[in-house]
């Protein structure tokens, strides 16, 4: 098995890792802040994304914004540093296609190329490898990193040029935020309508009008318990806004995320910015005057 670089370890990064490492590849792997998970996890640590370039061929990184990714491939240390022939970067975070465009520009003034893609799943499903990967590129360099991405999850979809991969992602994502919101909005209701959450999550969560979402986080919003973050409020809204970007340059109305980006924004307003997404219900409890666990806890 090849040696597979992996940058960015939170909590997608770090499981897409640990499946590397399962599926019989040596991870040399990069983050700011501590590594003492991947090394745990049998990985190996690099100083900087130029050491990880120097020491593979493949590798992933999945970013949480703009400057990082300039940052790991621009950088003093960044990948485009090294000058490696023969260099892949498979970029998996949910960014800017004209931000991923340049950057992919300079890693391939010095031999480098760069694929588009995303990852789609919450750290459970990325960590059991049921997440979803998109790519988008260069075909034959697509293929060359097959073998590497089912190794990380056991669906992965080709959609052609660069930058298809990312808005294949926000359409995801569409489905995401609304599913989220619908999710609040339906345990707010129920609630005030003086129903059990717990029974009502369990009569919901396999029905007709269930999703993913609300099997995930309408138990999180029935206890309060957004502290424990699968996908902070931040990350979404960073999407939404993306998609609205995207959304204006095809022309194409999104009235139901419009409607639920007014109040995942009341959500940040409010300081949950870095609690998890299912915090909206918070926002959408308050406007309904229903009492969240949280605030029970903290009268």
């Amino acid at each position: 098995m090849t040696a597979v670089g992996m940058i960015g370890l939170g909590q997608i990064g770090l499981p897409m890792a640990q499946n590397l490492l399962k599926g019989g590849h040596t991870v040399i792997g990069y983050r700011r802040s501590d590594q003492s998970e991947l090394i745990a996890a049998g990985g190996i640590p690099a100083s900087s994304p130029r050491e990880v370039a120097e020491r593979c061929s493949i590798i992933l990184s999945c970013l949480p914004d703009d400057a990082a990714l300039e940052s790991v491939v621009s950088g003093p240390q960044g990948l485009a540093s090294a000058s490696r022939d023969g260099l892949v970067l498979v970029e998996l975070s949910t960014l800017d296609t004209g931000v991923k465009s340049k950057q992919a520009r300079a890693l391939m003034e010095k031999g480098g190329q760069m694929l588009d893609c995303a990852v789609s799943g919450i750290p459970r499903m990325v960590r059991e490898r049921q997440g979803v990967i998109y790519a988008s590129g260069d075909e034959m360099v697509f293929e060359r990193v097959r073998e590497v991405l089912s190794a990380v999850a056991e669906r992965v979809f080709f959609f052609g040029e660069f930058g298809n991969a990312t808005k294949a992602k926000l359409t995801a994502n569409i489905l995401v935020a609304l599913n989220i919101m619908a999710t609040a909005e339906a345990m707010a209701f129920g609630i005030k309508a003086g129903l059990d959450p717990d029974r009502l999550i369990g009569a919901l969560q396999d029905g007709a009008g269930s999703s993913l979402q609300f099997k995930v986080r309408a138990p999180v919003m029935a206890a309060g318990a957004w502290d424990r973050v699968m996908a902070p409020t931040a990350m979404l809204v960073k999407d939404i806004h993306l998609i609205t970007a995207t959304r204006e340059r095809l022309g194409c109305p999104t009235p139901l995320l419009d409607q639920a980006a007014a109040i995942y924004e009341a959500a940040i307003s409010a300081g949950y910015g870095e609690t998890d997404v299912a915090s909206v219900f918070a926002v959408v409890a308050e406007r309904a005057g229903i009492q969240t666990e949280t605030n029970k806890k903290a009268s």
